[in-house]
Order: structure tokens, then C-alpha cells, then sequence
């Protein structure tokens, strides 16, 4: 009979993948775990072979202590094999240390569990399964955007000269941008959460966090230098939290 979900994981983090298949069954779904379907007089391997052939889908525990170890390379990589491309999404990797997945698992999009309480962690792994990330609410209404002036001959001025306070001031939010961008997109995910929290943009302005960190760092800013509280502020922010004196 298929089951829904393997738990591939590491003995370290078994604490983690028992909880991950508790979730898991508790809202419906069918699992196999090492820790409780792999009974005494049982084949190991035989129930490994079982279990990767009779799984629809693979978790991939991710840890320092998962990538490290030789023997979940071959269950991770029987998932990877039957998609290599991702359209089904036979492998979910979920992250729940430090670890930097590298190789064939660097490109895959994981569920991030790392700083999360475990309200937070339930509530993404489960969004995760889900086919599309679509919010239960509707998202909040986009600033009004003044259409552009058309350009003809009426109504082309000759340019006056820009003082060169104004250049300097141009020049400055550039670099301090690209420095926050920077900064920030560098941030551990917690740090980054929590600086979230400190601006509190409202919701729909910065992308959920499904989404690369790149991608949630440019929201941020697009949104604190149009109608949010400036650059200065999150930098301030930022200083509070990722350097704290």
C-alpha cells in the first residue's frame, strides 16, 4: 500500500523527524519513519528499499550531522532520481539546523524550520505541501501609481542644472541600499524575521517566507523607501539586532 511520505533523517535529528511525522499524520497523511515502522526482526535494508519504492513522496531531514552521513545520501538521492527536475516534488527537503545544502541539493527550495517556534514550524511545513501558496485573506490594495506625463514637444523643458546636494543625496541612498541589500539578504533567517517583525511592513508588501530571502530583502526595501519608514530606519533596525552594541 503507498504511503504518502518517508521520513529520510539522521539518528541526530530524530527528535525533529518524529515530530515532523506526527504533524504529519495528525492532519491525515500516511507515513514511514525508521522510528516507528522499522520493528525487530525486520530487514533494515529490505525495509529501506521498501520504503523509498512505496513512498510517493521523500523528507529529507536536512542537519549538518543529515549531510554529513553516508547513509542517507542513497535514500534522498532514489527521490531525486524519480524527479529530477521538480515538477512532482518528490523530495522536500526541511531544514531544521544550520547546514548549507550543496550539489544536486543546493538549487531545491527548502522548508526552513531553523528559529521557528513550533506554531511557526507547523504552520510551514504544512503550507508546504500544498500546491500553491495562494493567502486565505485578500492581499492589502497597492499604492495608486500616477500615470507618466506623455512626452511631446509642448511639454519638453530645458533642463535646469541639479545642485550637487541633491546628486550627493542620490548617491548616498544608492550605496546605502545596496548595502542594506547586501547586509540583509546575508542575515540567518531568524535575524531576518525578527527585523521583519521590528517594521512591520503590512502584509502583502513583502513576500511570504516560501520565497527567497533575495526576493523578501527587495521587497522590504522597495516598500521602506516608497510609503514605508525609510532606509535610515531599517538600517537602524538592522543595526539594533544583527549588531547589537
Amino acid at each position: 500500500m503507498t504511503k504518502d511520505f518517508f521520513i529520510s533523517y539522521n539518528r541526530a535529528d530524530a527528535t525533529w523527524a518524529e515530530w515532523i511525522a506526527w504533524v504529519l499524520e495528525e492532519h491525515g497523511k500516511t507515513v514511514v519513519i525508521q522510528a516507528w515502522d522499522f520493528r525487530p526482526g525486520g530487514n533494515f535494508i529490505l525495509d529501506m528499499q521498501r520504503a523509498a519504492q512505496d513512498c510517493d513522496r521523500t523528507i529529507a531531514v536536512l542537519s549538518e550531522d543529515y549531510l554529513n552521513a553516508l547513509y542517507t545520501q542513497p535514500e534522498w538521492a532514489a527521490a531525486f532520481k524519480q524527479d529530477p527536475t521538480g515538477i512532482e516534488r518528490k523530495l522536500l527537503p526541511v531544514r531544521v539546523a544550520l547546514c548549507k545544502p550543496t550539489g544536486l541539493l543546493a538549487p531545491l527550495a527548502y522548508v526552513d524550520l531553523v528559529g521557528k517556534s513550533e506554531a511557526e514550524a507547523e504552520t510551514l511545513l504544512l503550507g508546504a505541501l500544498q500546491e500553491r501558496a495562494k493567502p486565505t485573506s485578500r492581499p492589502s490594495f497597492p499604492q495608486s501609481v500616477q500615470p507618466q506625463e506623455r512626452i511631446t514637444s509642448g511639454t519638453v523643458t530645458f533642463p535646469q542644472n541639479i545642485p550637487e546636494q541633491s546628486v550627493q543625496s542620490v548617491t548616498s541612498n544608492t550605496a546605502l541600499r545596496l548595502a542594506l541589500f547586501q547586509n540583509l539578504a546575508s542575515l540567518p533567517s531568524p535575524q531576518f524575521e525578527q527585523i521583519l517583525f521590528a517594521l512591520s511592513p503590512p502584509p502583502g508588501n513583502v513576500a511570504s517566507a516560501q520565497a527567497p530571502q533575495g526576493n523578501r530583502v527587495k521587497d522590504l526595501l522597495d516598500w521602506a523607501t516608497s510609503i514605508g519608514p525609510g532606509l535610515s530606519e531599517v538600517e537602524a533596525i538592522y543595526n539594533q539586532i544583527a549588531r547589537p552594541r
